[in-house]
């Protein structure tokens, strides 16, 4: 109970991580709904624990999925209170967009590789059934597996962080940043597969005015 008022006691520039998986960051306030040890209990759909306008940044990776579009929208609505004018968000999450490009006939060598990963993946929660279009197996699987409510298009994305009041709003690629606080910071994108979570992730950045 006293980690998050600690940590805004005892910091200056505060940074929150939003479903942190036991995977800390070095002075940042790192939150899950199931913390592990150094972590603080947050609920993301739930109002957060913190002051208004005490954060200068927000991060959360392959968390928002996890929330319906409703209650991710009042997460974005949370983190826009929270953050303080100028403060940034930085969310990373699958992009519905690459991967119905899959079925396309023509596909790339970065699409054919990540098809073959994936199908060679020993994380699936079951094993995954042989049929003539792998890309449909994926995209299901991608859509309900893990506890994956809601996946989103840039558009969608994009328009949620408009309506809980962010501007500037850009995409990036996973590990690139024009703020040196956010960059590089994707778990994923530092895995020895991280061509994989690349394809299959978009981020994006968003000020609060």
């Amino acid at each position: 109970r006293l980690i998050i008022p600690d940590y805004l006691r005892t910091h200056s520039v505060r940074k929150l991580q939003i479903g942190a998986g036991g995977t800390n960051f070095s002075g940042w306030l790192n939150t899950d709904i199931d913390p592990a040890p150094g972590e603080a209990y947050l609920d993301a759909t739930k109002p957060f624990p913190i002051p208004d306008g005490a954060l200068a940044y927000i991060f959360s990776e392959h968390l928002f999925e996890h929330l319906s579009y409703s209650d991710g929208l009042a997460m974005l609505r949370q983190c826009h209170r929270t953050l303080h004018p100028g403060g940034k968000l930085r969310i990373a999450t699958p992009n519905l967009l690459t991967l119905i490009q899959l079925f396309r006939d023509s596909k790339t060598d970065e699409m054919r590789s990540y098809i073959n990963s994936k199908l060679g993946a020993d994380y699936w929660p079951e094993p995954l059934p042989q049929t003539v279009s792998p890309e449909c197996v994926i995209l299901n699987y991608e859509l309900r597996s893990w506890g994956h409510r809601f996946v989103y298009d840039p558009r969608t994305l994009r328009e949620s962080l408009e309506r809980a009041g962010f501007q500037a709003i850009k995409q990036f690629a996973p590990g690139e940043s024009e703020d040196p606080q956010l960059a590089g910071m994707e778990v994923r994108h530092k895995a020895p597969a991280h061509v994989v979570s690349d394809y299959e992730t978009m981020v994006f950045e968003a000020v609060r005015p």
